[in-house]
């Protein structure tokens, strides 16, 4: 990850979530049980990597779709921001959830080839500096036959989606994130930048199979999953 975005999620951390919550028009809750329900849908024990976890919401949310389910899964969150990290291992302590969270960099996984079952990552592709890199990485470290699950923003493909979104987050921009400004339009305009189509190409060139991208509730944000 480039310093640009280190110093930003430096920044933003004590109050990420709520900002997420608020430029999704609260419906981020329902993406991430959603591709949770995705990761979770393989038999057997599940050990699963989260790339770039960020405050730990998805990593928490995997954690509770496999008690529901009556799973066994071992879940490794990992991000590159210690801030955000201490915000996602607090929940962890307080709630008494059984989630390992690490310091790490997509651009390179620390890990061994061939490690989990499952990779995941939730709106965090758009801070990525290199896709392709990611795309290889989050290979090398899925066993054969793994799946991934990837989620995030990005423009929706309706056009008079992408002008509400446009028009309410500057006026959210403006209003409530008066305290860093920059940061938060920096965080929203990645969005409208975001290629999703060519992601899905670049998973393809990376070599990963049965890929399928799904458009998630309100247009704004999407999931692609697939198999190594």
């Amino acid at each position: 990850m480039s310093m640009k975005v280190y110093k930003i999620f430096a920044e933003v951390y004590k109050n990420y979530d709520t900002v997420n919550t608020v430029c999704s028009l609260g419906t981020i809750v329902q993406w991430r049980r959603t591709g949770a329900k995705a990761a979770m849908a393989d038999k057997g024990r599940l050990k699963i990597l989260d790339i770039a976890t960020g405050t730990g919401e998805y990593a928490i949310e995997l954690y509770k779709e496999a008690l529901k389910k009556n799973k066994k899964a071992e879940i490794t969150g990992m991000d590159f921001s210690e801030n955000m990290l201490s915000v996602a291992m607090q929940k962890a302590k307080e709630r008494g959830l059984a989630i390992k969270f690490e310091h790490g960099d997509a651009m390179r996984l620390k890990y061994p080839g061939s490690s989990f079952d499952v990779v995941t990552s939730s709106f965090a592709l758009r801070n990525v500096d290199d896709l392709d890199k990611f795309c290889s990485e989050s290979k090398r470290v899925l066993k054969k036959g793994g799946k991934f699950v990837f989620m995030d923003m990005a423009r929706p493909d309706n056009a008079l989606q992408r002008a509400f979104l446009k028009s309410f987050w500057t006026v959210v921009g403006g209003i409530g994130f008066a305290e860093n400004k920059k940061a938060y339009y920096w965080l929203m305009e990645s969005v409208d930048r975001f290629d999703k189509e060519g992601f899905v190409k670049r998973l393809r060139k990376a070599g990963f199979k049965d890929i399928k991208k799904k458009n998630l509730f309100t247009g704004s944000a999407f999931m692609v999953t697939g198999r190594k």
